[in-house]
């Protein structure tokens, strides 16, 4: 039995099923348990539509869990329009998810997964809070002087976290999570993983960057802020066949996406109910778009005015080998 959880709203429907699509693909004769941690806002029609996502797949179930506001009330100074609450609903996992389940595999719903999960399920993690990969700016040496701890000890995505509950629960990891968030309001400034990071700088495993390929990890070298003498190895390994590809930064559905592997996102939702749906507009103000974009950017350069904009991202990588 392997436990996948998201945490999704009702406008995530389908990313979320486009996740759940992917997995299944990859590892159509696993039996999977699929866990959605949700609010009240989330519609029948939504879950229904997970449910049929999975329902064509051998040994596959779902099950949803609404979460209410005062759960996690302490932590709602932190949401935004960039962090909403459901940001938080992942630090509930060992509380929420029933007795039974002691591990779970936590996934963000702009993933897509490419090949087998087993390898990466199969980690020992029997005196570990979490297996995960290092964040594709653990390089920013300010984050962990704001955050108080070593650079030695590194920096994770928490995108994705194998944990294990079992540990979670024993050593009371949800309680000094929001004591911690409650305590350290001024120096938190990604809400959840900076509390993570916090709380298991010593009760961590790093797995390789292979279960988390971060955007970050497709710019150009001097474009990095992962220390890549250190990590060229892994790197070179997974860019180009990654098991989990994370879309962090980037949104493959909406329109003007340039994420140089944002075709896989749409290989995944072409075999879901959301094949024929168009892609989202861009909702950033107009002004913002034209002065990012080089459209504007050209003309002025040459007038000395702003420079053109460089594409940080390596076109060079491709993306080879496929499971299915």
């Amino acid at each position: 039995m392997m436990n996948i959880l998201a945490c999704a709203s009702d406008n995530y429907t389908m990313q979320c099923g486009i996740l759940f699509c992917s997995v299944c693909e990859n590892n159509q004769e696993e039996k999977i348990d699929f866990y959605v941690f949700t609010d009240n806002k989330f519609r029948e029609e939504s879950k229904e539509k997970l449910r049929k996502t999975i329902g064509g797949y051998h040994q596959k179930t779902i099950h949803f869990v609404c979460i209410n506001d005062a759960d996690i009330d302490n932590v709602l100074q932190f949401e935004t329009p960039l962090y909403t609450r459901h940001v938080f609903y992942r630090l509930l996992m060992a509380e929420l998810l029933p007795e039974s389940v002691n591990k779970v595999l936590y996934l963000d719903c702009d993933i897509v997964v490419r090949h087998s999960l087993l390898g990466l399920w199969n980690t020992e993690l029997s005196d570990k809070a979490v297996a995960v990969v290092h964040d594709g700016q653990e390089g920013k040496m300010s984050q962990f002087n704001r955050l108080g701890y070593s650079y030695d000890k590194g920096y994770f995505n928490s995108g994705v976290m194998l944990a294990n509950l079992e540990y979670w629960r024993k050593t009371n990891a949800t309680k000094r999570l929001f004591n911690y968030i409650e305590r350290n309001a001024d120096k938190i400034y990604l809400p959840d993983q900076d509390p993570l990071n916090v709380i298991f700088q010593d009760e961590k495993t790093f797995i390789h960057f292979k279960y988390n390929l971060q955007s970050d990890f497709l710019l150009k070298t001097n474009y990095l802020l992962v220390d890549y003498s250190k990590y060229k190895t892994e790197l070179s390994e997974c860019v180009e066949n990654p098991v989990v590809l994370h879309f962090s930064g980037a949104r493959p559905w909406i329109e003007g996406c340039v994420h140089p592997y944002k075709d896989e996102f749409f290989y995944y939702r072409s075999k879901t109910l959301w094949k024929n749906e168009p892609l989202w507009k861009d909702r950033k103000p107009f002004k913002t778009r034209l002065l990012s974009s080089n459209l504007l950017r050209k003309p002025l350069s040459k007038l000395g005015l702003c420079s053109v904009l460089e594409d940080r991202f390596n076109r060079e990588l491709k993306l080879v080998g496929y499971d299915i």
